[in-house]
């Protein structure tokens, strides 16, 4: 069995004079999801996330922006609607964080993607406590203080990814999911709770852009890991 492969497109606000393109290819309802953030770069990062998102099925699908539509599962999470079995069948997992937005791409298999920023200001143990398992806790007190919210981040985006490839909520699944927290493991383990309900069999691909200071993981139904080809989309990307 091959690898599959999972292409995620990254975008950064400051790489964008002007989110026009983006916007006009929204709906009345993204529209006003995107006017209800009440601060300025949020708002900003949603438009270019959903711009970006519909102009690039459009261009994957041979079709128009606003011919894209969505229908969510009883999670939230949204797939493209299909229209006629000769359409290809694209799954994508859209995540953002601060400036930052990435989307990930795969052609007929569940995906999930998370990155989160590692200059944000968190506390690892006490969202811990709330949020990990009881392995994962102790693993996460056992990294020194300078390490630990690199580690606490690596293990957040990991059970993130999962549970949108899985298309659960975070609330079925923080307590009974464990993942590795080692932040330079590339396929790091993870294990369901005994007891926890059946869920679909993922594999886990991890990266880092340091110089960008994200950190993120794809995750992929599928009994191999993702192969990850990253795309960074520009502003003249769909001018």
């Amino acid at each position: 069995m091959k690898r599959l492969e999972v292409e995620v497109l990254r975008a950064q606000l400051g790489d964008f004079e002007d989110l026009g393109p983006y916007e006009r290819v929204l709906t009345p309802e993204e529209t006003a999801r995107a006017n209800g953030y009440k601060l300025l770069e949020p708002r900003r990062v949603f438009i270019l996330a959903r711009g970006l998102l519909r102009l690039e099925l459009a261009r994957r699908m041979r079709c128009q922006p606003g011919e894209i539509e969505f229908d969510l599962r009883p999670s939230g999470k949204p797939d493209v609607r299909r229209r006629g079995a000769d359409r290809p069948d694209w799954r994508f997992s859209v995540s953002h964080t601060g400036p930052h937005a990435a989307i990930a791409f795969c052609r007929g298999t569940d995906v999930g993607l998370d990155i989160e920023g590692l200059d944000r200001t968190v506390d690892p143990l006490a969202i811990a406590k709330r949020y990990f398992t009881p392995a994962e806790l102790a693993a996460l007190k056992s990294w020194p203080d300078a390490q630990r919210s690199r580690a606490f981040l690596a293990g957040w985006t990991r059970k993130e990814a999962i549970v949108k490839a899985r298309g659960v909520t975070m609330a079925e699944s923080l307590t009974t999911l464990s993942v590795g927290l080692d932040p330079d493991d590339l396929h790091p383990s993870h294990e369901d709770a005994k007891g926890a309900p059946p869920r679909a069999v993922c594999r886990l691909t991890t990266f880092e852009f340091e110089a960008l200071k994200l950190i993120g993981a794809v995750a992929l139904v599928s009994p191999l890991p993702p192969r990850l080809r990253f795309r960074v989309v520009n502003g003249a990307a769909f001018d």
